[in-house]
C-alpha cells in the first residue's frame, strides 16, 4: 500500500497545474462514474459496458462517461483513502461533470465526499447494495439511487430444492471490509433459513488460501456450499475472485451455488446470480432521467433493481446427478445442451436397424413405383377430364350468355324497332323531297343536297343500330382486347335509350375522363353493362313515371382498378336478399330466369374484377362492378 501513497504524491507534485486542469470538453453531458474495482474484472467491465451503451441510447445527445476505478478491495487503511480523495481533488477540480455515479456503498461513501467539497450542486446516482443509506442523518440532498439485492436466501432455497438431503450450509467469502460488512447482512437473511431447517452454519470465510481449500476437500457429505466473493484474505494478499472461484470449484468434494452471474459455466450448479449487463442498464436508465431533470427521483428512498434471476447450469446437474424433475418451474436452465447419446441415439438407432430394413425399402421401391405410375395414369385422366370439364363449362356459359344476351334484345324489340323507324322515315322523307326539288324548274340543287346529306347521315344512324345488334347477336370466341369502360357504356346507353324513354325513365351518365383502359372481351363487358342497365329498369317499373331515375357512374377507386356503378330509384333489395340475387335462377321477376345477374358476375370474374350489390336506405339498389386496369392507358 505504501508505494501506491508515494507514487500518488509523487505524481501530484511533479505535474503543473495545466496538466492536471484537461482542456474544456466539447459540447455535450458527461458523467463520473466510481467504480469500487478493477475495470478489468468480469463483473465491473459488463457494467461498465452497458451503462455506456444505455446511457447513449436514452440520451438525445452525446454524453461522455469517465470511470474511474477505485481498488477499494485491495487496499486498505485511512492513508490510502486520503490519498485517493487528494488525487481526485486535483484531478477533477477543474473538470465539473454534470452528474455522478457510484456503485457499492464504499465507493458511494468517496464520491459524497467528493462532491461535496467539488461540485454540491450536482446530482448523483448510486446503486447501493446496503439499504441504510438513507439513514444517514441529514440525508444526502440530490442523490436518486437503486438498491441492489444479493439474494443468498433464495439461493439457498434453491439448493434446499436441487439437494433436499442438505443438513450443512457453508458459507465461502473473502477478508475486505466491504467483504465482512456484506456477511453479516448475508448471515442474517440466512438465520430464519437455518433455524426453521434445522441446518448446521459453517463458516469458511476469513480463512487463508491454502486453508480455504483444504477444508473444501473435507467437507461432509450433506452440505451444500454457498459463496459470494474472494478479493482478499485476512493477510491482506488481493486475489482475482473469478479465478478463485476456479480453484475452489476444483478442490470442493460439494456442490457450490453463487450470486453472480459472471462466474457461470465454470461449474457453480446456479442461484439468485445477478446480472451485471441489467444492473448497468436500469443505472443508465435512472441516469437518463435524473439529466433530463427529473426531481421526484431525488425524493423517492431507494428503489431494488430486479436484476438477479434464479438460473441453474444443466451441466452442473449432470455432474451432481441431480434429477432435472427437482428444477422449480420458473427457474432458468442455462448451457441446457443434449448429452452425446441424447444428441446422436437416433443414428446410432437408425445405423443398427438400416440392413434390416434394406430388403423392405427395396421391395416397397418396387410396390411404390407400380403405385405410383397407376398414380400418374389417374392423375392425367382426371386432369384431362377436368380439363374438358372445364372446356364445356365454358361453353355453356358462353351459349347462356349468348342466350342472355338474344332475350335482352328480345325485351328491346320495340324500342329497337322505334329506334330504326326513325331514320328509315327520316331517309324517305328526305328522298321524296330531293325528288320534288329535282323536278322543279329550276331544280333547287343546294335544297337538293342538304336533303342527301340528311340521307347519308340517318342511313349512318340506322347501321350503327343494326351494328350494335349483330355485335350483341354475335357468336364467337372471346378476344382479349383493350377497350374504354366509358365507351362500352355510351354504346350500350344509345341502345336502350329509346326503352328507357318508353318505360317513362331518365339515364344520367357520370362518366370520369382519362379512365385507365380494361382489357377483355368487349361484346362480354357490353352484356354485363345491359344487363345491369335492364336489371334497373325492371326494379323501377313500380315507380311513378316521372321518378324513374337510373344513374351510371365510373371512377377510378384506387390504382389499378375501374369501376362502374349503376343505381336505380326503386324499392332496393331486402338485405337478407343481397347474397341470394346473383344466384343462378333466383329472380325477383315474375316471368324471370334468373339468369342475368349470375352471368353478369360470372362473366366479371372471369375478367378478374368482382361484381357486387348495395341496398342504401332510401335509394334504390346500387350495383358496383369493379374491373382490373389494363397496363396501358387510354382516354376516353
Amino acid at each position: 500500500m505504501s508505494w501506491r501513497m508515494v507514487f500518488v504524491f509523487c505524481l501530484l507534485s511533479l505535474l503543473p497545474p495545466q496538466a492536471v486542469a484537461q482542456e474544456a470538453r466539447p459540447a455535450g453531458k458527461s458523467a463520473l462514474l466510481l467504480i469500487p474495482e478493477d475495470t478489468a474484472l468480469p463483473a465491473m467491465a459488463m457494467l461498465v459496458a452497458s451503462l455506456r451503451s444505455s446511457l447513449w441510447e436514452a440520451q438525445d445527445g452525446p454524453i461522455s462517461l469517465d470511470v474511474e476505478s477505485l481498488d477499494l478491495g485491495w487496499a486498505r487503511g485511512p492513508a490510502y483513502t486520503q490519498a485517493l480523495h487528494t488525487w481526485y481533488l486535483a484531478k477533477y477540480r477543474e473538470r465539473r461533470p454534470d452528474a455522478l455515479i457510484a456503485f457499492r456503498s464504499d465507493a458511494i461513501q468517496v464520491a459524497l465526499q467528493l462532491r461535496r467539497e467539488l461540485w454540491p450542486e450536482i446530482p448523483m446516482i448510486v446503486l447501493s447494495e446496503d439499504d441504510r443509506l438513507w439513514e444517514q442523518q441529514p440525508r444526502p440532498e440530490r442523490v436518486a439511487g437503486l438498491l441492489l439485492h444479493y439474494d443468498m436466501r433464495a439461493t439457498a432455497e434453491l439448493a434446499l430444492r436441487l439437494l433436499p438431503g442438505t443438513r450443512r450450509l457453508a458459507l465461502i467469502n473473502g477478508s475486505s471490509p466491504w467483504e465482512r460488512a456484506r456477511q453479516e447482512q448475508l448471515v442474517r437473511e440466512l438465520q430464519p433459513l437455518l433455524a426453521q431447517r434445522g441446518l448446521e452454519f459453517i463458516d469458511l470465510s476469513n480463512l487463508p488460501l491454502a486453508e480455504l481449500l483444504e477444508r473444501a476437500r473435507t467437507l461432509p457429505d450433506d452440505t451444500t456450499v454457498l459463496t459470494f466473493t474472494f478479493m482478499t484474505d485476512p493477510s491482506g494478499r488481493p486475489f482475482v475472485g473469478r479465478e478463485i472461484a476456479r480453484m475452489m470449484l476444483s478442490a470442493s468434494n460439494r456442490p457450490s451455488f453463487a450470486l453472480h452471474d459472471t462466474v457461470l459455466g465454470l461449474g457453480f450448479v446456479g442461484g439468485a446470480l445477478v446480472s451485471y449487463e441489467a444492473v448497468g442498464q436500469q443505472l443508465g436508465m435512472l441516469t437518463s432521467r435524473v439529466l433530463r431533470g427529473e426531481q421526484e427521483e431525488f425524493l423517492a428512498p431507494l428503489k431494488p433493481a430486479p436484476v438477479d434471476t434464479l438460473t441453474v447450469d444443466a451441466r452442473a446437474l449432470r455432474r451432481w446427478d441431480i434429477p432435472r424433475d427437482r428444477v422449480p418451474s420458473g427457474v432458468r436452465l442455462a448451457f441446457d445442451e443434449p448429452t452425446l447419446w441424447e444428441r446422436y441415439r437416433w443414428w446410432v438407432l437408425g445405423a443398427l436397424t438400416i440392413s434390416g430394413l434394406q430388403a423392405l425399402v427395396a421391395g416397397g421401391l418396387v410396390v411404390e413405383r407400380r403405385r405410383r405410375m397407376r398414380a400418374q395414369a389417374e392423375l392425367l385422366e382426371r386432369q384431362r377430364l377436368e380439363k374438358l370439364a372445364e372446356m364445356e363449362a365454358r361453353r355453356t356459359l358462353e351459349q347462356l350468355a349468348h342466350v342472355s344476351r338474344v332475350a335482352a334484345l328480345g325485351e328491346l324489340a320495340a324500342s329497337l324497332a322505334h329506334e330504326l323507324n326513325q331514320p328509315l322515315a327520316a331517309i324517305l322523307s328526305n328522298a321524296q323531297a330531293a325528288r320534288r326539288l329535282l323536278n322543279a324548274n329550276p331544280a333547287e340543287l343546294d335544297e337538293v343536297r342538304e336533303a342527301l346529306g340528311d340521307i347519308i347521315s340517318d342511313d349512318k344512324r340506322a347501321g350503327e343500330v343494326i351494328h350494335r345488334m349483330r355485335a350483341l347477336l354475335k357468336r364467337g370466341e372471346p378476344r382479349q382486347e383493350l377497350h374504354s369502360l366509358n365507351d362500352l357504356v355510351r354504346e350500350v346507353a344509345r341502345l336502350v335509350a329509346n326503352d328507357m324513354h318508353l318505360r317513362g325513365a331518365t339515364l344520367e351518365l357520370a362518366l370520369t375522363p382519362s379512365l385507365p383502359t380494361v382489357q377483355g372481351d368487349g361484346i362480354q363487358l357490353q352484356q354485363v353493362v345491359l344487363n345491369l342497365l335492364i336489371n334497373a329498369m325492371d326494379a323501377m317499373a313500380d315507380v311513378p313515371a316521372g321518378q324513374r331515375q337510373l344513374q351510371v357512374r365510373t371512377a377510378s377507386p384506387g390504382p389499378g382498378q375501374v369501376e362502374m356503378s349503376v343505381q336505380d330509384s326503386g324499392g332496393g333489395i331486402e338485405p337478407s336478399r343481397l347474397a341470394l340475387i346473383f344466384e343462378p335462377f333466383y329472380s325477383t321477376k315474375e316471368h324471370g330466369l334468373g339468369m342475368g345477374l349470375s352471368i353478369s358476375r360470372s362473366i366479371v370474374e372471369a375478367h378478374g374484377g368482382r361484381l357486387q350489390a348495395e341496398s342504401p336506405p332510401g335509394q334504390g339498389a346500387l350495383l358496383r362492378c369493379v374491373l382490373p386496369a389494363a397496363h396501358t392507358e387510354s382516354s376516353p
